[in-house]
């Protein structure tokens, strides 16, 4: 990964994913983000230059207003960092590979908010979605169980807030089909 850098300073070590490592610089780069992390010199057609050594913390603001702050390694967010959307969507957890893997926490822009696991980038494993009142159930109700490429299928629970029905069983790709 080539970037141009317009300052290298000392970082402040304070972040946790930073504590331990040795050398930590800072870059602004020309782009307006910003790396925090070691960084080594390469030789680049015959010409030294200083490179991301790519354990660091990248903070970065696309010109379309997408966010990302977090731990990055290999050029991709690997570890944990928080990823936000221009419409208010805002994802804090695990990535791998430049994907949301692990655990997580995700706000939607319409207020519901899941947490959970996500397997390349989809809801996958154990997780809670809470809908809110006037969302997608209308009267407000959450989702505790499995999920797999994004739709409740597995065990699971509803718990509808305006009347406390509850519908407890197997899903199926979205879809209650009973115990």
């Amino acid at each position: 990964m080539f970037f141009s850098f317009l300052g290298l300073t000392y970082a402040d070590t304070s972040e946790p994913f930073l504590e331990e490592m040795k050398g930590v610089l800072k870059l602004n780069l020309a782009d307006g983000s910003i790396y925090e992390g070691q960084v080594e010199e390469c030789l680049i057609s015959g010409e030294k230059i200083t490179c991301i050594n790519s354990d660091g913390i990248y903070t970065f603001q696309t010109e379309t207003g997408y966010v990302y702050k977090g731990e990055l390694h290999d050029n991709q967010p690997n570890g944990q960092g928080v990823f936000t959307s221009p419409d208010g969507q805002r994802y804090q957890g695990e990535f791998k590979d430049g994907k949301l893997n692990g655990k997580g926490v995700m706000i939607y822009p319409d207020g519901r908010r899941y947490e959970g696991e996500y397997k390349d980038n989809k809801r996958d494993g154990y997780g809670i979605m809470t809908y809110q009142d006037g969302g997608l159930y209308q009267e407000g109700s959450y989702y505790e169980g499995d999920w797999k490429n994004d739709k409740r299928d597995g065990q699971g629970v509803i718990i509808y807030l305006d009347d406390g029905r509850r519908l407890e069983g197997k899903f199926k790709e979205d879809v209650f089909i009973g115990n």
